[in-house]
């Protein structure tokens, strides 16, 4: 199978593929492109046409997170376009989502392993969309009336910082369900109705700092 997925030119989707789901399991130390090569079923030297080192497949991997980021944000225009407060709230879950079920993921794409600014190409680009995405709905929001008129990039990034803070606390396990609701190995995974809840809570305090009084 693999052989066939190469010469069909879809080689590199499924590294990027099979190297998401090392990553999710064993972390970046952990990621081998011959292992990959060999789970695909390919020659060990047939990574190296698509990524010269394990940093540049990391790179494609973030890129790929980020591309799905991108893509949830504009679904999330169309299916909110009239509440810019609900598409704010589930992009906002989006991220904290993946940061309790990949946060491998979470932090290869926001921990600051990678800096997307200083990488050339595809990394960049989809980090850069990403932010464009948050901004957009800073902006539907504001057009609606609904946030306050303020710069919306200053906006956009102060929801980023909000989302990313509770997002890494989530995926480095310093923000647990409480043990008298999950027992006692407590994980977000099993209790979403417990993270979103909680996620409701702060996310109104923050709009109500951004929020037109009405």
């Amino acid at each position: 199978m693999g052989h066939a997925s190469y010469h069909h030119g879809d080689l590199r989707n499924s590294l990027v593929s099979i190297g998401t789901e090392m990553l999710n399991t064993k972390g970046m130390s952990g990621i081998s492109l011959r292992e990959i090569a060999r789970t695909i079923g390919v020659g060990h030297n047939a990574p190296y046409r698509h990524f010269q080192n394990k940093h540049q497949l990391l790179e494609a991997i973030a890129e790929a997170g980020f591309r799905k980021l991108i893509a949830r944000n504009t679904r999330l225009e169309l299916e909110y376009a009239q509440d810019p407060e609900a598409q704010l709230f589930e992009c906002a879950m989006h991220i904290i989502i993946m940061a309790s079920e990949q946060p491998n993921l979470f932090q290869l794409m926001f921990g600051g392993s990678l800096q997307p600014q200083a990488c050339a190409g595809g990394l960049k680009e989809a980090a850069d969309e990403a932010v464009q995405s948050l901004i957009r709905i800073i902006r539907n929001g504001q057009q609606q009336q609904v946030f306050i008129e303020r710069d919306p990039v200053k906006l956009a990034l102060s929801a980023m910082s909000m989302i990313q803070g509770i997002a890494m606390m989530v995926s480095s396990g310093k923000l647990r369900p409480h043990p008298a609701v999950a027992g006692d190995t407590p994980a977000w995974q099993e209790h979403p109705n417990v993270l979103k809840g909680m996620v409701l809570q702060l996310f109104d305090v923050f709009l109500s700092g951004i929020k037109i009084n009405k």
